[in-house]
């Protein structure tokens, strides 16, 4: 069984996207809601999440954005609760406002999901660590997974070494392709981080 990173889908313009302005209601907390940890307690009710008035219009069932956040729709949470077992995902709720000011009657969640799992391949993945959180993978040329470390039941999961990437199995990916779900993209394995390898010359 494969694993893929979700991904932003960039290629379609239409879409809309968040506004790369941090949120201030979240306190100087948001970076947990990167690293896998409940996040229901101290999280602010009726968040408001500002579209970007750089992209476009389209609503998508994955919001993309660049926090490394999935900001998904109603009808997507309702398919990873349906597909995943208990206490995988914490589901947060937000709104979304459109650049003209106007909050959307849609409801969206941040799917924050639990917990990490530790499987990168150390010596046959190339990656660059961070250099301020150094326990982090700062971002990726390539990657391989050790798949025998990932729990059987693993559909969604954070990788331990870099918390913000999130990784999900071939037939929960395969699902929500089916429903024809938008806004991301489940990235083949070997084609994370060829941009980095792209600008290394390699």
């Amino acid at each position: 069984m494969g694993y893929y990173p979700w991904v932003n889908d960039d290629e379609d313009e239409s879409f809309a996207w968040l506004d790369s302005h941090r949120k201030e209601e979240l306190d100087g907390k948001g970076y947990l809601l990167n690293e896998g940890v409940p996040c229901k307690d101290w999280f602010p009710e009726g968040l408001i999440f500002d579209l970007s008035k750089e992209r476009g219009s389209k609503l998508t069932d994955s919001i993309p954005n660049t926090f490394a956040l999935l900001v998904v729709s109603a009808r997507l949470k309702g398919l990873l609760e349906k597909e995943t077992p208990q206490g995988t995902i914490e589901f947060l709720p937000v709104r979304l406002r459109t650049p003209r000011k106007k909050v959307l009657d849609a409801p969206y969640f941040i799917a924050n999901v639990l917990g990490t799992v530790a499987c990168m391949d150390v010596k046959k993945s190339d990656f660059t660590m961070g250099r301020i959180i150094k326990d982090q993978v700062q971002h990726f040329r390539r990657l391989v997974l050790q798949e025998e470390k990932i729990p059987k039941n693993a559909k969604i999961f954070r990788l331990a070494e870099r918390s913000r990437l999130i990784l999900i199995r071939e037939d929960l990916g395969q699902t929500i392709v089916d429903e024809d779900c938008t806004g991301m993209i489940f990235q083949e394995l070997e084609d994370y981080g060829s941009e980095f390898r792209e600008r290394a010359g390699t």
